[in-house]
């Protein structure tokens, strides 16, 4: 049923992108304008590559956002 599915994963990007964003001081928020894009972003490559589990989810998409790159 598509229409099953289809709003099983609107629910899990939800409640991944509310805990992760609620997880993020508002004065951080402030500070990095485009944080609320690049957890919108982490979450939907997790959600393509297949990933179920809503606050694994949010968890890895804060370390995205907040862990410096050191490539």
């Amino acid at each position: 049923m598509p229409n099953r599915k289809a709003a099983e994963r609107i629910n899990l990007y939800v409640t991944a992108y509310q805990f992760a964003l609620g997880q993020i001081p508002a004065q951080q928020r402030r500070e990095k304008p485009d944080i609320s894009l690049r957890i919108h972003a982490s979450i939907r490559r997790q959600l393509k590559s297949g990933e179920t589990d809503a606050y694994r989810i949010a968890f890895t998409a804060l370390k995205d956002v907040l862990v410096p790159d050191t490539h």
